[in-house]
């Protein structure tokens, strides 16, 4: 089934939604965290003003507290606004480090289900695998996040391995979520015309269809294969082996990992862990996803990631991976490499290239609209420059300049958001985009060079070149009996 008609509501639902939308915004003005937003500056001094009049009964100055509410609220509303939570642990520039500290807490520490139930559901799967493979099994889960949670157990081999499983009703209680997030969207593009030009419901649409692979293990783990063949020479970042015989959609088996959370640096220091090489290890392996292979880990919170005992970065869940086809790569290298050197211009042509502005649009109001937002961000030190939060910006300019807006970069932007907040936690005095910019630069050479391109174009049309011979003996043969 289409996902968009996963996504399709009735329309006698919109009152149903409609009531929904006050009540949630009533339970998240209720946390408190309008306050931290609007003291933030995250918005323009109209927006600002709206906001003030709406927080002026639930103001309140105690972030701890307003974390506490926050994390609360987003458990008790569903999954999608849990995913959502998780987005929001790693910006710090955006909610301060109180709230993020306790938003990390939905990264791994979800109410897991009953033990009874955890059992059951690896029953179901695999009948034998609780008695006939395995040695020992721990009913306390190591992880529960808002999709699955994890147990560990030890194989008759002695390996000891991690064991994923979803839990019960996910799928409905997820797109539950979506549905109404579709919804909202639909709304903001029916009565704020404006807007279509951001693909609100699509980006939903996007989002839906890529949280799908969380809701069938076998995906997880087919992406976690392909993650492993990509980077099977890669010294310092190693993915979990996936134990395929015990795999199944509803319960995933893979190597666990003794590791430790890439921002928990007071253990990373008592262990010895070069906080400088694994910036440096992170922010290659994000560019070689994305750029070089055009499959990215697209959930990099740090829950996420792990350093092991010998200081290699360890992915461990597969369930949400973006893809990025060669010409959006391309676009998306000059644009980064063109805003860091600056060059303004440039930026506007590669989006007049690619068909993203209209033919009456003015290159240099719109150049300069981006040197004006762009220049206050690129002035900030190092370790605050966040090439996510500029891209975002850009795309505010859509309104005015009539940019097009490409959905299949929202979980791009996301992952770019997360993969920023990360290196901000571990490392603040570094910043990824200063580290990676030899790499794109080298990326973009390598893609313009006629010769490899000659290259490419000949490996893909290998078995058609093949087939010239045959077809010159063909026509010889048709002309010969003429």
């Amino acid at each position: 089934m289409q996902i968009k008609q996963k996504l399709e509501y009735p329309f006698w639902k919109t009152p149903h939604f409609f009531c929904i939308s006050l009540l949630i915004s009533i339970k998240l003005l209720k946390t408190g965290i309008l306050t931290i937003l609007i003291e933030n500056k995250i918005f323009n001094r109209k927006i600002e003003f709206i906001l003030k009049i709406f927080n002026f009964f639930f103001e309140n100055k105690n972030e701890k507290e307003i974390g506490i509410k926050l994390l609360q609220c987003l458990i008790n509303l569903g999954p999608g606004y849990i995913k959502f939570g998780q987005a929001l642990s790693t910006r710090p520039d955006l909610v301060g480090n109180t709230i993020c500290e306790s938003l990390k807490n939905l990264q791994d520490n979800v109410k897991p289900i009953s033990t009874s139930s955890a059992r059951n559901i690896i029953l179901n799967e695999n009948e034998n695998f609780l008695k006939e493979n395995l040695t020992s099994f721990n009913e306390n889960p190591i992880a529960s996040a808002s999709v699955a949670q994890v147990h560990t157990g030890i194989l008759k081999t002695g390996k000891k391995v991690a064991i994923k499983i979803l839990k019960p009703n996910i799928q409905e209680n997820l797109f539950k979520d979506f549905i109404f997030f579709y919804w909202l969207a639909k709304c903001f593009e029916f009565f704020l015309p404006s807007l279509q030009r951001l693909k609100l419901s699509k980006n939903v649409e996007v989002l839906s269809e890529v949280s799908l692979n969380e809701l069938d293990l076998t995906l997880e783990a087919s992406a976690a294969d392909e993650l492993a063949e990509n980077f099977k020479n890669h010294p310092s970042y190693k993915v979990p082996k996936i134990y395929w015989e015990f795999t199944t959609k509803k319960m995933l088996v893979l190597e666990f990992i003794d590791g430790i959370r890439i921002d928990d640096l007071i253990s990373l220091n008592y262990n010895n862990h070069d906080i400088k090489k694994i910036t440096e290890v992170g922010t290659e392996v994000f560019f070689l996803q994305v750029f070089r292979d055009g499959f990215f880990h697209g959930d990099m919170h740090p829950g996420n990631i792990l350093i092991d005992r010998n200081g290699a970065l360890v992915p461990i869940d597969f369930g949400i991976m973006g893809r990025l086809n060669n010409k959006d790569r391309q676009f998306l290298a000059l644009l980064l490499t063109h805003l860091l050197n600056k060059n303004y211009k440039k930026v506007v042509e590669i989006h007049f290239e690619a068909n993203m502005l209209g033919s009456e649009i003015s290159h240099d109001h719109l150049s300069q609209a981006i040197r004006a937002i762009s220049t206050p961000i690129l002035n900030k030190p190092i370790g605050e420059v966040s090439l996510a939060k500029l891209l975002g910006q850009i795309l505010g300019l859509s309104k005015k300049f009539n940019i097009e807006v490409q959905p299949q970069f929202t979980l791009l932007q996301k992952t770019m958001l997360m993969a920023e907040g990360v290196t901000r936690q571990i490392n603040p005095n570094i910043n990824m985009w200063d580290l990676s910019r030899p790499l794109i630069d080298k990326w973009i050479n390598d893609t313009h060079d006629p010769f490899k391109i000659l290259d490419e174009w000949f490996h893909k049309n290998k078995l058609i070149l093949l087939k010239i011979p045959e077809i010159i003996n063909k026509i010889d043969h048709i002309l010969t009996k003429k």
